[in-house]
């Protein structure tokens, strides 16, 4: 698919779906390391690779990122890395665990699905909506997955941003 190519389908639940290009709602910080994500793709590939990319010039704050491995089996995703805002909303250290550890078993499955639906499609994926999942249903959260190549050019990992929002839109 065509990175100009806009693939948005339609709001679902409060969570919007989209594909190469983010909706214009979408928080700034996401909007950044998207473009970053574009920007490193390089001439002739799909995505960018793990190597294509450098934390030091991310235009988005560390706290908030994540950075999964892609596996062959289960677990299918782990937690490479994981920012601190990410481990303040599960309540403990999220890296080297399995995507979804501690969430309700239909919170995990959803993490997991929507993980393997980006790196399956080599899409990006956005979502937004409310903190309820984790205890924290008076905060907001954007959610943005974004693909990365191995060697063969199927998805190793895939680098993601969460940010958590008050009720008025403002970072927290």
């Amino acid at each position: 698919m065509n990175p100009s190519t806009s693939i948005e389908q339609s709001r679902q639940d409060g969570v919007f779906l989209s594909g190469w290009r983010l909706p214009r709602q979408a928080n700034v910080s996401l909007k950044r390391l998207h473009g970053y994500w574009l920007s490193r793709c390089p001439s002739g590939m799909a995505l960018p690779r793990r190597r294509d990319i450098d934390p030091a010039d991310f235009p988005a704050p560390l706290q908030n990122i994540l950075l999964l491995n892609v596996h062959d089996g289960e677990p299918w995703f782990t937690h490479r890395v994981a920012g601190a805002k990410l481990s303040w909303l599960q309540r403990r250290p999220m890296t080297g665990q399995p995507l979804g550890a501690g969430l309700p078993e239909s919170q995990r499955l959803s993490a997991v699905a929507r993980a393997r639906e980006v790196a399956l499609a080599q899409e990006p994926r956005y979502r937004s909506g409310d903190l309820g999942w984790c205890g924290r249903d008076y905060l907001n959260f954007e959610e943005l997955l974004l693909p990365l190549a191995g060697p063969d050019g199927s998805t190793a990992m895939i680098l993601g941003i969460l940010m958590v929002l008050d009720p008025h839109g403002r970072e927290c």
